[in-house]
């Protein structure tokens, strides 16, 4: 059910940057360039196949924002629970599609304890403060995984959540 739904935001990013070859599916940005190891990821372990994901960073995200692209991106960490139940979906579905996403990884510095942590964050917030949460002080805190589906610049899709599996059921899957 939950990986449906993760297919079907991945095959409308793809189908809506279509041009006049509606078979076409739309080069990423990240295409071509080395992707993230996802050993690390538990759920990952005996899935095979490549990863589809290749490392990005906030000031990267916001100039492909600015050259009007169209991409996915997640933002996740491999020692999360719930970022660890998504990952073999999203690996699939981008594989399905043969396309790429950019890879947020919360906890890329060892001294990141917090997603509110990584670089740019003020930025992130800017960018992408209207979908994000308020923490219980009413700071905005991006709560991972969240997924960003982007076409020509601007976020239609945005999807933050865990998968059946996961421990707290009130924070099920959620789209925009």
């Amino acid at each position: 059910r939950y990986a449906l739904i993760i297919c079907i935001i991945i095959a409308s990013f793809i189908l809506a940057g279509c041009g006049k070859d509606k078979g076409a599916i739309p080069e990423s940005p990240f295409s071509g360039r080395d992707t993230v190891d996802l050993s690390a990821y538990t759920s990952m372990s005996g899935q095979g196949g490549e990863s589809r994901f290749v490392d990005t960073t906030v000031a990267e995200i916001d100039q492909l924002m600015k050259d009007k692209e169209s991409f996915v991106f997640l933002a996740a960490y491999e020692d999360s629970q719930y970022c660890d139940l998504l990952m073999p979906y999203l690996n699939e579905a981008l594989a399905d599609k043969g396309t790429y996403a950019g890879y947020l990884d919360t906890r890329k510095d060892p001294s990141w304890s917090s997603n509110t942590d990584i670089d740019d964050y003020d930025l992130f917030c800017k960018r992408f403060g209207r979908y994000l949460e308020k923490d219980e002080n009413g700071n905005l805190h991006l709560y991972t995984p969240d997924i960003y589906v982007t076409k020509k610049g601007r976020v239609v899709a945005e999807y933050q959540g865990v998968v059946e599996g996961a421990d707290d059921p009130e924070n099920a899957l959620t789209s925009a």
